[in-house]
């Protein structure tokens, strides 16, 4: 035997790829070693595979000339056109569905489906279930800033944009997503109306934090206690608590340069929400740490601390 053909035994032993190249691999091998004249105990020692599933290969071969199966004759598929247009449409008119309830109206057409079943149909329209994002009320008024800051910075360089500190505060509670809903979406629909939730105020058992990131790296953790005022906070996202005499006076007097025109109630032009969501998924995995404002707070630095930048 070939030192070649030695060395890809042995991968056949330890098979790395997809299992689809391993099978293919494993089949060639069988065949291969067939026609040199071994037999089936000898090959199934040498690839590690069942004897049976050696002698059943043989035999594929000397019927059909080809280790290939034939293609399945099997009933056909009830997730036809129809089904996926149904199932989509069903989906698109309330997409805070439960897996449960999509079940049920597929059964009451006549699909006799399960859980698991519902599960695949929905991931093979593209669709999975994700965490909303929380969209503020926005009026007519902060939809045209929203759009003049959008057309002021379209043309920015890389290098401009390499100069801004990007900052924000968000809340985060000792209860973390417990009950909140998710929503079936597609990749790329994540602010469309139909899939947020209006923003409204916090339960207890919460901390307020603020931080702020660029090109250079992350900005501290800061935990805010007390109520939002212009005394006490900087940010630029004209809201009213930035947008006071004392925040302006305290820009100017440290010679901070501030992006013009930053449209209220525009959370998702800010990338500091993708720091955040880095936060919250950490936090989710150390959820059974978390019973009180004191272990939340201890948990949320060493998440900070570990968020790769």
């Amino acid at each position: 035997m070939s030192k070649t053909f030695e060395i890809n035994i042995k991968k056949l032993q330890d098979p790395t790829g997809s299992k689809q190249d391993v099978k293919k691999m494993k089949l060639g091998a069988i065949f291969y070693l067939k026609q040199l004249g071994f037999n089936q105990y000898d090959i199934s020692t040498m690839t590690d595979i069942k004897r049976s599933t050696v002698q059943s290969i043989i035999s594929r071969v000397n019927q059909t000339g080809t280790t290939l199966t034939g293609k399945s004759t099997g009933r056909p598929s009830s997730f036809d056109d129809y089904t996926q247009r149904h199932l989509e449409r069903t989906i698109r008119r309330d997409p805070f569905q439960t897996l449960e309830t999509i079940t049920g109206q597929l059964r009451m057409m006549g699909k006799n489906v399960s859980r698991s079943t519902t599960r695949k149909w929905v991931s093979k329209l593209g669709f999975r279930y994700y965490t909303p994002a929380v969209k503020p009320k926005m009026n007519e008024e902060h939809k045209k800033n929203k759009l003049e800051w959008v057309h002021l910075h379209k043309n920015w360089s890389s290098e401009q944009w390499r100069q801004v500190i990007w900052s924000d505060e968000s809340r985060f509670r000792v209860s973390g997503n417990d009950g909140t809903p998710l929503v079936l979406r597609k990749e790329g629909e994540r602010y469309e109306s139909c899939h947020t939730l209006r923003s409204g105020k916090f339960d207890g058992g919460s901390l307020m934090v603020w931080s702020c990131f660029w090109a250079g790296g992350l900005g501290p953790l800061v935990f805010i206690d007390g109520n939002m005022n212009q005394e006490s906070y900087i940010d630029e996202d004209n809201a009213t608590c930035h947008t006071g005499a004392y925040a302006k006076w305290w820009k100017r007097s440290h010679s901070m340069n501030v992006m013009e025109k930053w449209p209220a109630q525009s959370p998702d032009l800010n990338p500091i929400e993708h720091v955040w969501s880095e936060l919250a998924r950490k936090l989710r995995r150390r959820k059974n740490f978390i019973y009180n404002t004191e272990d939340l707070r201890r948990e949320l630095l060493l998440a900070w601390e570990n968020i790769d930048v």
